[in-house]
């Protein structure tokens, strides 16, 4: 069981995590919504949560896809929001486990090997989803499965991916150029509107 320290969770969240707590967290703090203390007290319920994910799972898109990386960021940053909102500890846990859940069997298929595209929309998706577990928990919204058997059901879908849809792999959308003359359907979208 590998553990690691608050710190290197956090480091990890560089790419990923972090951009969830800049655009998920900090414009609570600046509003005046949160107190720089709050933050602090939910980054450690998230540097928690993440810990139990690295232990039962991964948190690299190396390792698991990119569920280990954006999956795992939003479960974190889904807690620490609902900590931060006064959730209790079961609304915690279900909020990261919904998180989490919901992007299961997400592969890692960074175009040309950078964290860019199509990870910068990905980090999107994430911080809403966060935002949106944590509300539902906090309505009384439960998972039906508990936190520990999603970050279980996590490592199993990532030890059973294949390996070319993790990370630098190069399959997915990461063996895509993103040329505008490969893209029929903004042709068809195009053709549509012009219809009404």
């Amino acid at each position: 069981m590998a553990y690691h320290s608050i710190e290197e969770i956090l480091q990890y969240c560089r790419a990923h995590g972090k951009k969830f707590y800049e655009g998920v967290l900090i414009p609570l703090f600046r509003s005046g919504q949160a107190e720089h203390g709050q933050i602090v007290k939910s980054l450690y319920v998230s540097a928690g949560i993440g810990q139990v994910i690295a232990a039962r799972a991964f948190i690299a898109g190396a390792s698991g896809g990119c569920q280990a990386e954006i999956g795992a960021a939003s479960s974190m940053t889904a807690g620490a929001l609902t900590a931060l909102k006064g959730g209790s500890n079961d609304q915690i846990a279900h909020a990261a486990a919904m998180a989490l859940k919901t992007l299961l069997g997400l592969v890692c298929d960074p175009v040309a090997g950078l964290v860019e595209v199509p990870c910068v929309k990905r980090n999107v998706i994430g911080a809403v989803n966060a935002m949106t577990s944590a509300d539902m928990a906090l309505a009384g919204i439960t998972s039906a499965i508990p936190a520990d058997q999603v970050f279980d059901a996590m490592r199993e879908v990532g030890e059973k991916m294949h390996p070319s849809l993790k990370e630098t792999g190069g399959r997915g959308a990461g063996r895509r150029q993103g040329r505008r003359t490969d893209c029929q359907v903004s042709d068809k979208i195009e053709k549509i509107y012009v219809l009404f």
